[in-house]
């Protein structure tokens, strides 16, 4: 087995709740709970969640952590799920972008915890810059100035980057300590926006668009699409576009608040909420293994 904070890092994992609410033995999730929790026997899968949550949360602040802070804070403070679609690992360029929320515009989240480091920093906010117009780094509070001062030296783009903080209580959105994105235009692309795009979404923008969508034969027909997007200003087409994909991840309010906090990113990302009634009944099942 991994060391303890490698696996630690794995249990908030799609694998590891597919095969708990399959009733599967999990090799990740029985050593976690061996190695940080007392007594596992006499407790619920509910309450081994939140104790491996809260040792996250006090000794080891990983990417999960982050993420699911902030989908909460946005999700279930700032906007509403009726209105907002977020994503995880949306491959931009050469990059993926830890975190994206289409609302009525596009923000991109770059997450940068304690056990990160910034060699790419400059690399990933060119490529999400490509297509999303407003982007912001997410670090800790030890890492505030290190963030501003790595970013002072990246130009316009730099100045241009929003920057939040999660403290140690896990709040971000502080005034006192956040910089709100400016809108930066200057590096979009239409390729990168329309790879943003599934075949129905492209096809969608461009009949809404032009009319019509290109004829052709499969072969050429997104290379053909590709070029009438093209055509089309591209602050217009950034705006089509993020209009298709806030059109995914539909949830409802009552879903969404029906997510146990610690697990609200894993499963709204891995398109698990299906799966809820099973995952509500894991929870209350004593691990007794």
């Amino acid at each position: 087995m991994a060391d303890s904070s490698r696996a630690i890092n794995r249990v908030f994992t799609r694998k590891v709740i597919c095969d708990l609410l399959q009733g599967k033995r999990n090799d990740i999730f029985d050593y976690v709970v061996k190695r940080y929790i007392n007594d596992p026997e006499s407790k619920n899968h509910g309450e081994l969640i939140s104790e491996i949550y809260a040792h996250l949360g006090k000794q080891q602040r990983n990417e999960y952590y982050y993420m699911n802070t902030l989908l909460n804070k946005l999700l279930d403070g700032i906007h509403s799920v009726n209105t907002t679609t977020a994503f995880s690992q949306v491959h931009i360029g050469h990059s993926i972008a830890d975190f994206v929320m289409i609302n009525g515009e596009g923000r991109v989240y770059e997450i940068k915890s304690d056990l990160d480091n910034f060699d790419r920093l400059n690399d990933q906010l060119s490529d999400y810059y490509r297509a999303f117009s407003k982007v912001s780094v997410l670090a800790s509070i030890h890492e505030l100035e290190k963030v501003k001062e790595v970013l002072s030296t990246f130009g316009d783009m730099g100045a241009a980057v929003g920057i939040y903080v999660l403290s140690e209580q896990s709040t971000i959105f502080n005034k006192e300590r956040s910089r709100e994105p400016v809108a930066f235009h200057d590096m979009l692309d239409h390729t990168n926006i329309f790879k943003l795009l599934r075949k129905r979404e492209y096809e969608s923008v461009l009949f809404r668009y032009f009319g019509q969508v290109p004829q052709s034969d499969p072969v050429f027909h997104f290379k053909n699409c590709l070029e009438y997007f093209q055509r089309i200003p591209i602050i217009d087409a950034q705006k089509l576009a993020f209009q298709e994909l806030k059109k995914r991840n539909k949830i409802t309010v009552e879903e969404f608040g029906n997510i146990r906090s610690e697990l609200k990113s894993v499963i709204y990302f891995s398109g698990l909420i299906r799966k809820l009634p099973e995952l509500n009944e894991l929870l209350q099942t004593r691990y007794g293994r």
